[in-house]
């Protein structure tokens, strides 16, 4: 059996303050930003082609072959590990979901950010929760030195907002299907750079978007056959379609909108204290499951993140407050085996269906007359 390896994606260091440091200070503002599913290969392959907020940090510390010591490497996990560094293992977040048979439900699959012993939770319909991580975060900790640090977290997925943000978070946002919302009592007051997101997206998805093709990414738009479906050149989201949303370049562009907002609202970084803020750019994730990692539609979301990155940064140099940003990601991942093959992996093909989990429970149930989920 061959064993593959899913890379981490490339960290990277802003060095303290505006641009290169020239001296040693306290930053006020802590920022993480993780962009998920960004492989280190994926970070050196366009690397020549960032012309802002990558470009910039690369200027600072970067480890370029970066790459996941533990082997559940998936969203959950991986965003578990960035600001607590503990393996999975230790953080108590194992997989995006996993087999729980003591409970008392039929549905016996537990989602990593879900509080199951909410009335009516299940891995469909849940409440999002930092119940199942055992470990404390960067926040959690500076809180506990000094309780004024506020904790501010922001991505496109629940589970990435809520791993990297902790146990105290004074606020998070994340994507939840039609806007962006929080967690039940964690702020009793919305910001504005919420609400006038929120109107801003439901504004926008009543028309179809049609993406602009970067000039360096058109050598990649060439369409293929993957499955039932052909990508390789960038797809129209089509109006309403808050699902294709996720895989199309406006969804980091959203998520640090509103990253943006809050620094400037909250006017983080400006107390005596060091605020914390974590950014998950959750884009790249769908992206490269829905379309692999080598064609056009990747090409502009890499480029995409190079330029929302960028914004991110002028926003941090605009506060004028001493600030330190690292950047990573969660996994890597593969491109499409169809594309593969045409570079000469003969033996590149899709998993077969009958070995996922669901599948295998259902035939081990029938061999030895097992309840159901097995």
């Amino acid at each position: 059996m061959k064993r593959k390896w899913f890379l981490l994606g490339a960290l990277l260091a802003l060095p303290l303050g505006r641009g290169l440091a020239t001296e040693v200070v306290n930053p006020r503002l802590l920022v993480a930003i993780a962009v998920d599913q960004f492989s280190a290969d994926l970070y050196a392959e366009y690397r020549p082609l960032y012309t802002a907020g990558l470009k910039r940090m690369s200027s600072g510390v970067v480890f370029p072959s970066g790459y996941q010591s533990h082997a559940a490497t998936e969203t959950c996990p991986g965003h578990s590990t960035i600001l607590t560094g503990s393996h999975p293992a230790r953080t108590g977040i194992i997989a995006n979901e996993w087999f729980d048979q003591s409970l008392t439900r039929d549905d016996k699959q537990l989602y990593c950010s879900e509080d199951p012993t909410l009335p009516g939770s299940s891995l469909a319909h849940y409440t999002p929760s930092v119940r199942f991580l055992k470990v404390p975060t960067l926040g959690d900790r500076l809180k506990q030195v000094d309780p004024r640090t506020r904790v501010v977290s922001v991505a496109g997925k629940d589970r990435a907002a809520l791993m990297m943000g902790g146990h105290h978070i004074d606020q998070a946002w994340f994507f939840s299907g039609k806007g962006f919302s929080t967690l039940p009592g964690v702020t009793s007051e919305v910001p504005h750079a919420v609400e006038e997101l929120n109107a801003k997206l439901t504004a926008a998805m009543r028309d179809a978007y049609t993406p602009e093709l970067p000039e360096a990414c058109r050598s990649r738009s060439a369409p293929i056959s993957a499955g039932p479906r052909t990508v390789g050149t960038l797809p129209i989201r089509a109006a309403g379609d808050w699902k294709g949303l996720r895989a199309s370049v406006e969804f980091d562009r959203a998520t640090t909108d509103l990253a943006i907002g809050l620094i400037r609202e909250l006017q983080l970084g400006r107390n005596e204290a060091t605020d914390v803020l974590s950014i998950g750019l959750s884009g790249t994730d769908p992206t490269g499951h829905a379309f692999g990692t080598e064609g056009a539609e990747m090409c502009a979301q890499i480029l995409s993140v190079d330029q929302n990155v960028g914004r991110i940064l002028t926003a941090l140099d605009q506060t004028g407050v001493p600030y330190a940003v690292v950047l990573t990601a969660d996994h890597g991942g593969h491109d499409l085996p169809e594309r593969n093959r045409q570079r000469g992996f003969e033996d590149a093909v899709r998993v077969d269906p009958m070995l996922s989990a669901s599948a295998i429970g259902k035939r081990l149930a029938k061999r030895f007359h097992l309840r159901e989920p097995v």
